[in-house]
């Protein structure tokens, strides 16, 4: 069986020549300890890549493969905050699309206080343009010739208001 294998360890000769001292120390009584308290470490700490992982396609393959338990749970917990993160920023957006609502209906109904507050100054306008106009028929009527004689008394009876005191009180408005 040996010499099957021989052929075959030929090539591995100097790693093994390497390696069998190594071999000894781990299977030694002061080496077997130091090994299983490596390999803990190693499995619960993983293998330090430092800025290997930075490096795209071969980072995060590489972390993959030898991340120990901490590079996992610091993982977690990243993806854990950042969920977080975006939940309290898509309830931050919600929130300020209702509060842009709001100010939005607020300013709509100003507006529309507005254009209905014009639309009522055009009526007075229209209103105040009538009545101007009743005002002035009514003094050309105060104005105009008075019938002689047909009422005794020396006051003759008139309606509305004297045109005298009708442009008196336009001074001061109405």
């Amino acid at each position: 069986m040996i010499a099957l294998l021989a052929p075959l360890l030929t090539p591995l000769a100097p790693a093994l020549a390497i390696l069998g001292p190594i071999w000894q120390f781990a299977t030694s009584r002061v080496g077997l300890p130091l090994v299983v308290a490596g390999g803990v470490i190693l499995f619960y700490e993983g293998v330090p890549l430092g800025p290997v992982r930075d490096i795209p396609y071969v980072g995060p393959a590489l972390s993959g493969l030898v991340d120990g338990r901490v590079d996992h749970e610091y993982a977690a917990g990243q993806l854990n905050e950042r969920l977080v993160w975006q939940d309290r920023q898509r309830l931050a957006e919600l929130a300020q699309a209702a509060r842009l609502k709001s100010q939005q209906a607020a300013i709509d109904a100003a507006a529309q206080q507005l254009a209905d507050s014009m639309r009522d100054k055009h009526a007075d306008r229209l209103r105040i343009a009538d009545l101007e106009e009743r005002i002035r028929q009514q003094k050309e009527e105060d104005d105009g010739p008075q019938p002689a004689g047909d009422t005794p008394g020396a006051c003759k009876p008139r309606h509305g208001i004297p045109a005298r005191l009708s442009i008196g009180v336009d001074a001061f408005g109405r």
